[in-house]
């Protein structure tokens, strides 16, 4: 395990914990009724927040099978997890696009972190979809298109004095692709569920300052890598420079507030 990995890893359980998955996993409730001797699968577990949060409320004789393909992650997990709880939680290095189980083998399927596109969505629910039991409920939370509306502000500001109006047309055509309650209806519709709920939740997060944004874990793990993509390497250094003393110099001595805008879907086998 190299020290970025492991860096990556401790900053996760430490701020995108906090201020992403306990919220939404506390938003989606996504078990409930499951009955007593079956396999419930959380995919993109992370360091183990939700896996050690949802046994919790299950009956003694389920067990919960915990996928990430970060080793690094499922490291922090295991070292945080009770003697008692190990023998009901197993952790395993597997991504949700791309899982190895039988079709129909958990009850329940549920998947918080990491998904943060539309072909990201699409390629979880159908292998959610598929390894969960007829009756069984599917749970995937993702971040919507709204979300982080004060950064494209300040991206749109950043892009005009630099004059890079080209790439000013790609950043609202990738915020045009990215998730909708609607879009995410449909996914799971297209994947097999049925009653296909999702809700839409927000939060605020505040930040001290505008490298702190920049620098964010949460932001790196959900939109940060798809904002850069879309600017050219040697233009990417004085944007995020530019925005990062720009919100230093509009929002001084105050925090810069963005919300965070997530959608729960729901849905049965």
């Amino acid at each position: 395990m190299s020290d970025d990995e492991h860096h990556v890893a401790m900053a996760h359980k430490a701020v995108v914990e906090p201020l992403w998955t306990e919220p939404v996993l506390h938003a989606c409730d996504p078990l409930k009724d499951v009955p007593e001797a079956v396999s419930v699968l959380v995919a993109e577990a992370r360091c183990g927040f939700v896996p050690l949060e949802i046994v919790k409320s299950l009956p003694d004789d389920t067990r919960v099978i915990a996928l990430d393909p970060s080793r690094p992650m499922l490291d922090q997990a295991r070292q945080r997890i009770s003697d008692e709880a190990a023998r009901r939680i197993f952790f395993v290095p597997q991504r949700v696009g791309d899982l190895s189980y039988a079709d129909g083998v958990f009850r329940a399927s549920l998947c918080l972190n990491g998904v943060t596109t539309a072909r990201q969505a699409k390629e979880a629910l159908s292998e959610l979809a598929r390894v969960t039991a007829p009756g069984g409920t599917v749970t995937l939370a993702a971040p919507l298109r709204t979300g982080f509306g004060e950064f494209y502000d300040m991206l749109d500001e950043a892009l005009r004095v630099h004059s890079l109006n080209d790439v000013l047309g790609r950043m609202y055509e990738l915020r045009a692709s990215f998730l909708t309650p609607t879009k995410l209806v449909d996914m799971g519709t297209n994947a097999g569920l049925h009653d296909v709920v999702v809700d839409e939740v927000s939060w605020d997060v505040e930040f001290k300052s505008g490298q702190e944004l920049i620098m964010s874990p949460l932001v790196r793990e959900t939109y940060f890598g798809h904002w850069i993509g879309i600017i050219r390497s040697a233009d990417r250094e004085p944007i995020l420079r530019y925005i990062s003393d720009a919100i230093d110099m509009y929002w001084h001595d105050r925090k810069f507030t963005c919300r965070v805008v997530a959608g729960c879907l729901t849905g049965t086998r």
